[in-house]
């Protein structure tokens, strides 16, 4: 060991990783509801589909706005997934404008068209754009408004904090399917394949 040390780095960073893995692993089964079923979380796809992937999301991240190409391809090749968005906004106060206009859209059944205009959109976010995107996308925009600022949208975007802290997040975008958490912008085959492992496991609990 002394002649090499990197094996006890090796080991102690493995072990940290299995720490973290299970410390997630029981924070996933503990919030499953709040995580797969919360009713007051956006979907799209397929609403009643036997799998669900759930995306932690800021509309600030690059990275978040390249793993939009897999969402969006996803939702259209397997009509059989049910979507959920966790607002999870990190970084900065237009992150979280951007995050309570969404959920301002989702009141009135428009939620992924404005997500999707804002993970396309490549200007810095101001109250400005917002209100555009909003008008773009066939919102009421005065009624828009007052709901981004209300309280109900608040605790809602709290929830998500909260939620994503439970499970060591602290980067966006986080996928999860089934039990297991992958962060950042992974390929469309990547989700598809852990789709297709969720269904797998799925039929052959029934």
């Amino acid at each position: 060991i002394m002649k090499n040390p990197q094996v006890i780095l090796t080991s102690v960073d493995e072990y940290q990783k299995k720490s973290v893995q299970t410390r997630q692993g029981e924070a996933l089964q503990q919030n499953s509801g709040a995580i797969f079923n919360d009713a007051s979380s956006p979907v799209a796809g397929n609403p009643k589909g036997d799998v669900t992937v759930v995306k932690f999301s800021d509309y600030n991240c690059g990275y978040c706005k390249r793993a939009f190409e897999a969402v969006n391809s996803l939702l259209t090749k397997d009509k059989n997934v049910r979507f959920v968005f966790k607002d999870f906004p990190i970084l900065g106060p237009s992150s979280k404008a951007a995050a309570d206009w969404a959920l301002a859209a989702q009141r009135q059944g428009k939620y992924f068209e404005f997500y999707k205009a804002m993970m396309l959109n490549k200007k810095p976010i101001t109250d400005e754009l917002l209100e555009k995107v909003a008008k773009d996308t066939g919102l009421d925009v005065t009624r828009a408004k007052k709901d981004a600022a209300s309280k109900e949208v608040a605790d809602q975007l709290d929830k998500n904090l909260a939620l994503a802290s439970s499970l060591g997040l602290s980067g966006t975008p986080v996928f999860i399917v089934g039990d297991t958490i992958i962060p950042g912008a992974v390929p469309v085959e990547e989700l598809e394949t852990l789709v297709s492992a969720a269904r797998a496991k799925a039929k052959a609990k029934k």
